[in-house]
């Protein structure tokens, strides 16, 4: 908390150094018009963020499960700065609504057993496995087949706050509309940084995001409804092996445990080298602040191919990791791992302000099939120990919108 009030406190020394503290600005203003004076003096302060966004999320998210050990509560910090590109360089034209934006979060778990928060070397989300003979393996070879009766206790190393990668969005949200039928086509690309410690510790390097979007709006009175399909390609450039890690000088307990150190992460896993979606959303708005929104989506990843499929584990077992049987996650020929996830997500939205908005979110992001079936699961809600299923509820400000709107008004 002590971080974030510093980090206002700069923003808003930021902002009042860029409006006023340009003497040459200020007093390069002439004349005797009182009126053109007060116009003039406005037109400096709007000049001083001209063209740029910053906003900061507040947001409290709790994973729903019916399992007392693990329970999850996560509070966020969520920045995105950007830029209307297309207007401040274009000014005009197919490229005047372009724009360019990045964002970056924190995060600190209050309550739960995640590793992610547990030191650098717990970054791998293996460690979600309880058998730890195949922990190396994690989810690309084998399902998840834990015993009801293990419990997720992780401990041995204090908590730490979990940082997220950056990531660079170019959005163009009007690349064509489709004569007569309405459609509009939006697009956007997006670069990720490896920052933070899960990515650098499987060893992305970056990742590529490429997606289009086909959305409708309607008029119904005074509301709207609006539907969306989105495409999206991502790209993933991975070092062959994952990184290894040096030992911790303290034992640490895993699902009840002990691992000296963990080296264990240099393994057979393989990494994701491109994946595909394909989303489905509706938004629905009854009035003027208040708007509800649901997605469906649909995520294929493929894996790098496997120059030697055979693996073995801690205790002598050898796994073919090229297999196409249920208990290898592969369900493909020629040594390339597919993996398939589905998405769900129900919320609503209330904007306060022009510059502040709250939202509530249930998030469900589930495998296909259930573990060692071929049987679909239902992917609205889960309350099993896996945590598919969460709530966020998000508190959002916006500094620019609250610039413009009342300190340069």
């Amino acid at each position: 908390m002590k971080t974030m009030k510093a980090l206002v406190i700069a923003i808003f020394m930021l902002y009042s150094t860029a409006v006023f503290g340009n003497p040459t600005a200020v007093d390069s203003i002439s004349g005797t018009d009182k009126k053109s004076d007060v116009t003039a003096k406005k037109e400096v302060k709007k000049d001083a963020l001209k063209g740029l966004t910053f906003s900061i999320g507040l947001g409290s998210t709790h994973r729903l499960n019916l399992e007392p050990e693990n329970a999850q509560w996560v509070s966020s910090y969520q920045f995105n700065l950007g830029y209307k590109l297309g207007q401040e360089l274009f000014g005009k034209g197919w490229m005047k609504p372009v724009s360019l934006s990045g964002s970056f979060s924190l995060s600190n778990e209050l309550m739960g057993n995640d590793p992610r928060y547990r030191s650098p070397y717990f970054s791998s989300t293996g460690l979600y496995t309880a058998d730890m003979s195949t922990l190396a393996l994690y989810d690309s070879v084998y399902s998840r087949t834990e015993s009801a009766n293990t419990p997720r206790v992780v401990s041995g190393a204090q908590k730490r706050p979990d940082y997220s990668d950056v990531v660079l969005t170019l959005v163009q949200p009007t690349i064509f509309k489709i004569p007569g039928a309405k459609i509009d086509i939006s697009g956007s690309f997006a670069v990720t940084l490896p920052t933070s410690l899960t990515s650098r510790n499987t060893g992305l390097k970056t990742k590529l995001d490429y997606s289009l979007g086909f959305s409708r709006s309607f008029k119904i009175g005074s509301m709207s409804l609006g539907i969306e399909y989105g495409f999206g390609f991502t790209h993933y450039l991975f070092d062959y092996e994952t990184a290894s890690y040096e030992s911790l000088d303290q034992p640490i307990y895993v699902n009840g445990s002990e691992i000296d150190g963990y080296a264990v992460n240099q393994s057979a896993v393989r990494n994701t080298e491109f994946g595909f979606t394909n989303s489905l959303s509706v938004m629905f708005s009854p009035m003027k602040n208040l708007s509800f929104s649901a997605m469906y989506g649909i995520l294929t990843m493929r894996s790098y191919n496997y120059t030697d499929c055979n693996y073995t584990t801690p205790d002598g077992l050898v796994v073919n990791v090229c297999d196409t049987t249920n208990a290898v996650r592969g369900y493909d020929d020629g040594g390339r791992g597919r993996r398939d996830y589905q998405m769900f997500s129900l919320g609503a939205s209330y904007k306060v302000l022009d510059y502040l908005s709250l939202s509530l979110t249930l998030s469900t992001f589930t495998p296909q099939l259930k573990p060692n079936t071929e049987e679909f699961q239902q992917p609205f809600l889960s309350l099993n120990r896996n945590n598919y299923s969460s709530v966020m509820f998000k508190v959002s400000y916006s500094f620019d919108t609250f610039y413009n709107k009342v300190i340069a008004k």
